[in-house]
Parts: structure tokens; C-alpha cells; sequence
């Protein structure tokens, strides 16, 4: 990625500095994994499920379907770098403890089948293993007016943010809202308990009922529409989804439960079909994506970053409905444990006067 294809140039400001080239994705993508937050593993996830940054270091080109950016808020002035890039000064020096937050964009386009399509998702990173300050707070309120203003007054979709944080955007109007429940779980952790199960293939739920362990694929989607909240379509879970589990009869190829890793590494769109509820198929699938998860994760890792041991250092998430207790105990069986109640928004603004200067 280069300055001069980012959509939302117009953002930056003395405080307001977007991540460009190579080496600054890459030092602001290690600084996202060692601050470790949930937040922060779902930024990173983004950007290396989009491949940003071999787009970046490779000259690859993304599909058309997906556009990723990634702005950084600074709390103070910093000198730029001989490159020309505060965010390359920020790295080199070290001077994490000047930014204040960071912001990964997403606009996903060119499908008619998704109802998100040319809606604009905001995923934000407090540099902080700690709630952010009411400056921060107030900083980032002023960020996402000045956002939506340059997104042509369009709706914003919130994805998996605090609720403290939208709480301190004045003028905000829900079209969609729900808050759920972050799961969490160190990868270093996967497998310790006595609930995980045997391989699916050497079950007898699979060898009596004739099923078998695949991917999603593109004919799956007209089964799995309706089914959950979120029903991705067909290029989503081709570019944007690292893995998917699903189990299959054999005999039609029809699927009766699924799950799919997220364009943020994040566990989601779980589901068993009615007549095969009860069979205990949704922890074969979890436990098949989630072996998936910490392999793709630890090569894109390994690939960038040249961790010796990168899987030491992922944590797999979910997001549970609050309402909904069978996934949620499924996934505490598994040793996931509660780390934040995070919000799912889509919104516009009314801002009086119209957007605020950074």
C-alpha cells in the first residue's frame, strides 16, 4: 500500500499519521501483537488475513472486493523520519508511548449477496492494556466524526468495539446495535483440557451418521443463509476468511454445521442445523477451526515477523451472544474464558456543526 491509494487521505492531520509502507505495517503489526489486548489481536488478524502487508512489501495486488487502511492517533508532535513517515520515527526510536490509538479501516465492495457490502468497518486499538484516558476517548470521538464526514455521511460499522468508546462520540444514532461476550483463549492453552475430542473422522457420530469434516464452500452459503446473524457470501469466504470447518454428509454433500474464522482471526458464524442438533457436531467443528487457526496464524507470523515460536504468542477469540448459553458453555469447555463485553454497531452521526477538526 502507498499514499496515494489510501480513500481516507483527507484524515491526516499533525495527530493523525496513516500507515503506509512496508516496514512501518510491519513494526505497527509486531507492536499490535506484543501489546496483546483482544482488540489488538483483532486488528492484527485483519491485516494479515487481507495481506496487507505483503501488498505492501511485495507489490501484490488485493482484489477489488477489499480495502484495508490503517491510521495511527498520536498523543504528541514527533519528527518525521528522512523516509518522510512519523510513524517510521515512531518505530525506529520506540516511542510506542506516543500513540494513542490505532485504527484499522475496512470497506468491503462488488457483491449485491452481502448486506454489508460498501459499509465501512472500524476496528480500534487503544495502546493501552488499560482503558483509555477521557483525552483518548475524546480524540477518537473526534476521529470517527472527521471519518464519517469523508465516508460521504454513510453509515459506520462498528466491529467489536467498547461501548465506553462510542458512548464518547456525540450526535451517534444506532441503526443496528448488540452487545456480546469476547472469549478467549492462549494458544498455548489449546488441548489441555479433557473436553477436547478425538479426531472426527475416528468418531462414531461420523461413521453413523455418514459425515465428514471439508471447508465451506460457495454451494454451502445457500444453505447456511438465514441461519446466522452474519451470512457471509461467497468472496468474503474466499479472500477474507484465513479458515472454515465444516461437516458434511457424505452422501449429498449437504452441510450440517459450520464455523469460520473471521477476517480479524476471530471464531464465528457457528451453527448446527436443527435435525442434527444434540449430536455434539458443534465441538468436532471448534476444535477442527480452532487447530487451523493457530497453523495459519503462526506461518503468516513466522513468514513476516521471524518469530522462533510464534505459537506461543496467539490468542484464539470468539464472540458469544449474551443471550445465547450453548455456545458460550461450549466454548468455556474448551477453557476459553471471558475477557471484555464488546459492542456490534451500525451507526450514523448528527453532529452539530458538522465534523470537528483534529
Amino acid at each position: 500500500m502507498n499514499y496515494e491509494s489510501l480513500e481516507f487521505a483527507a484524515l491526516e492531520t499533525a495527530r493523525v499519521a496513516p500507515v503506509t509502507g512496508c516496514n512501518e505495517l510491519i513494526a505497527v503489526a509486531k507492536h499490535l501483537h506484543a501489546l496483546g489486548t483482544t482488540h489488538a489481536y483483532r486488528a492484527l488478524g485483519g491485516m494479515l488475513s487481507s495481506n496487507l502487508i505483503e501488498t505492501a512489501c511485495f507489490d501484490k495486488r488485493l482484489d477489488d472486493y477489499v480495502h484495508n487502511e490503517v491510521w495511527a492517533h498520536l498523543i504528541d508532535d514527533v519528527s518525521v523520519d528522512s523516509s518522510g513517515s512519523r510513524i517510521a520515527a515512531i518505530a525506529k526510536d520506540e516511542l510506542w508511548s506516543k500513540m494513542d490509538f490505532i485504527v484499522l479501516l475496512t470497506v468491503y465492495r462488488g457483491s449485491e449477496e452481502n448486506a454489508y457490502t460498501d459499509k465501512l468497518e472500524v476496528r480500534a486499538v487503544i495502546n493501552s492494556t488499560k482503558d483509555a484516558s477521557p483525552q483518548t476517548v475524546d480524540a477518537f470521538g473526534k476521529f470517527i466524526l472527521s471519518l464519517w464526514g469523508l465516508w460521504s455521511g454513510k453509515s459506520l460499522f462498528f466491529k467489536g468495539i467498547e461501548k465506553y468508546l462510542l458512548e464518547g462520540i456525540p450526535g451517534l444514532e444506532y441503526l443496528i446495535q448488540f452487545h456480546s461476550l469476547n472469549y478467549a483463549l492462549d494458544s498455548k492453552d489449546w488441548g489441555k483440557t479433557s473436553f477436547f475430542p478425538e479426531p472426527f473422522s475416528e468418531s462414531l457420530v461420523a461413521q453413523n451418521l455418514r459425515l465428514t469434516m471439508t471447508e465451506i464452500s460457495a454451494p454451502d452459503l445457500a444453505v447456511m443463509k438465514g441461519q446466522n446473524f452474519y451470512n457471509p457470501d461467497n468472496k468474503y469466504i474466499q479472500l477474507c476468511c484465513p479458515a472454515t470447518s465444516c461437516i458434511r454428509r457424505t452422501d449429498d454433500q449437504a452441510p450440517v454445521a459450520w464455523i469460520c474464522c473471521h477476517a480479524d482471526y476471530q471464531m464465528g458464524v457457528l451453527r448446527t442445523v436443527d435435525e442434527y442438533q444434540g449430536r455434539g457436531l458443534a465441538k468436532y467443528v471448534v476444535h477442527d477451526l480452532g487447530n487451523k487457526m493457530i497453523k495459519e496464524f503462526a506461518a503468516k507470523v513466522s513468514a513476516l515477523y521471524k518469530y522462533s515460536q510464534p505459537n506461543d504468542a496467539y490468542v484464539i477469540q470468539m464472540i458469544a451472544e449474551r443471550s445465547n448459553r450453548t455456545p458460550i458453555r461450549l466454548y468455556e469447555n474448551f477453557g476459553f474464558r471471558l475477557v471484555a463485553e464488546v459492542t456490534w454497531a451500525e451507526c450514523r452521526f448528527h453532529p452539530a456543526g458538522g465534523p470537528p477538526k483534529l
